[in-house]
């Protein structure tokens, strides 16, 4: 019986995560999912959302944007278009964002201009900006 997972998080650029680990959880389509040794096979969609797994006893996070995880044989593996460690984000830059990204949304509503796609992007924009906050606090 295995007793961990293999993590991989990999990106356009670069191989962001490899670890064993004995928990994962990501952000899948329909919210938070715990995956554990021996889990069944499966893909999903992954949202902007927390990843968090353990190392040497202590908990980790990262935020991953968009993509798809596959886990089979002990092993999850995340392609994501964006993959940050709290090191790696400023959270100032996040706040600002996120108050961009609610700006925009507000003035195409305000507007009439309330198009799907362009709901789409800027929601996608607020969820990102929301996400790295989190992690980096």
């Amino acid at each position: 019986m295995a007793e961990a997972l293999i993590l991989e998080v990999i990106t356009p650029e670069r191989r962001v995560i490899e670890v064993t680990t004995p928990w994962v959880t990501l952000p899948g389509i329909a919210g938070e999912m715990g995956i554990l040794p021996q889990h069944v096979p499966l893909v999903t969609v992954i949202h902007s959302g927390v990843l968090r797994w353990t190392d040497a006893g202590q908990e980790h996070r990262a935020a991953v944007h968009h993509g798809y995880a596959q886990v089979s044989n002990d092993r999850v593996t995340i392609l994501t278009e964006l993959a940050e460690s709290s090191e790696e984000i400023d959270q100032d830059r996040a706040a600002e964002a996120e108050r961009r990204a609610r700006d925009e949304l507000r003035k195409l509503i305000d507007d009439g201009k309330d198009s799907a796609q362009r709901n789409d992007k800027y929601e996608a924009k607020l969820s990102r900006a929301i996400t790295r906050q989190t992690i980096a606090k």
